[in-house]
């Protein structure tokens, strides 16, 4: 039993490392973790350790054509599923609008805002708004980009921890961007596998641990994660989500 919170044990921390808690309880121990830095250590240690095993127990990959035959395959069954449930729906859809339509006065033309659209995470945003300014600045002969990288005078300055980003990214630029969660770093690259990228980090204020996850855009791919207070988004072009997940991966792991 912890000293300091008589009510979160060893074998809290070890349920929330396994991901057998609440939402309520994840937050209770991230709330603990956020105020105990040895036993956050701990938990990123057995999360690391926890991932490194799965890595070393999961089966060889498959081909890669194999694996593409795999995700058109599973893609098509998808649509076919979407496909018939909205077949399904049709008619009880069409009753239902109808009605709304008759109850509300409006015609068949009036047109309404949808609200339908997933919030994207703010960090996510913030990321997005400085990677926008990086490319403004590296197209700007006037606006001179610094290419200079310092994590320990960053780190200083800000309170973020960087990675350890892989030698063969050349850094073209590195600012301190202001967000609403702060101040953040942004970096660009250049990259020989994902051509540009730019990696923002940024203090959100609370304490987790998430692992890598991946967003494609009409033009854009998109990952990020959080380790500790400090969440991570890197960009690259369109096309790229796999290869730039696999690099999340890489630059978590030395954040353990």
């Amino acid at each position: 039993m912890l000293k300091d919170d008589p009510q979160i044990t060893e074998l809290d921390l070890d349920a929330y490392v396994d991901d057998q808690l609440s939402d309520l309880q994840r937050c209770e121990i991230e709330a603990h973790l956020g105020r105990n830095p040895e036993a956050a250590a701990r938990v990123m240690r057995d999360m690391a350790l926890q991932r490194e095993l799965r890595r070393a127990l999961a089966p060889p990959p498959a081909p890669p054509t194999l694996l593409k035959a795999g995700r058109r395959l599973a893609r098509a069954r998808r649509r076919d599923a979407r496909l018939r449930r909205m077949l399904r729906l049709v008619p009880a859809v069409m009753l239902v609008s109808l009605g709304w339509l008759a109850h509300a006065g409006l015609t068949p033309l009036s047109v309404r805002e949808s609200q339908a659209s997933t919030p994207t995470p703010p960090m996510v945003t913030a990321a997005l708004s400085a990677h926008e300014v990086s490319l403004l600045r590296a197209a700007m002969s006037s606006q001179p980009e610094s290419a200079l990288l310092d994590p320990d005078e960053l780190r200083a300055a800000t309170g973020i921890r960087l990675p350890g980003f892989d030698p063969s990214w050349t850094v073209r630029d590195a600012q301190v961007f202001p967000s609403p969660q702060g101040p953040g770093i942004e970096i660009l690259f250049d990259t020989p596998r994902l051509g540009q990228v730019s990696h923002f980090a940024v203090r959100t204020g609370g304490f987790q641990v998430t692992m890598p996850r991946a967003h494609e855009a009409a033009d854009q791919s998109i990952t990020w994660f959080q380790i500790g207070e400090t969440a991570h988004v890197l960009i690259a072009g369109a096309g790229r989500a796999e290869a730039l997940l696999d690099a999340s991966q890489g630059l978590s792991d030395t954040l353990y």
